[in-house]
């Protein structure tokens, strides 16, 4: 029986494939404008996984809220190797 290209071709990326890993990063920023501390924080969270060497994949939660400065939170998902 002959094995299909495909199924060949997956079996050999399985492993790389099966090794990325999804890790969440959160981020801070604070500023006297809001959207300045929102990017910040998002800034922030994307910097972090960029160091681990892994790729930013899309922000799960964010949060503005004043005190004597605007303070931000961003959560990020990221996959990693």
């Amino acid at each position: 029986m002959k094995t299909p290209r495909y199924a060949i071709a997956f079996a050999l990326l399985l492993p790389f494939v099966a090794t990325a890993a999804t890790v969440t990063m959160s981020g801070h920023g604070q500023s006297y404008d809001p959207g300045i501390a929102l990017q910040a924080a998002r800034d922030d969270a994307v910097a972090k996984c960029v160091a681990q060497g892994g790729t930013p994949v899309v922000e799960v939660y964010n949060h503005v809220t004043r005190a004597n400065l605007w303070l931000a939170d961003s959560i990020w998902r990221c996959e990693v190797p």
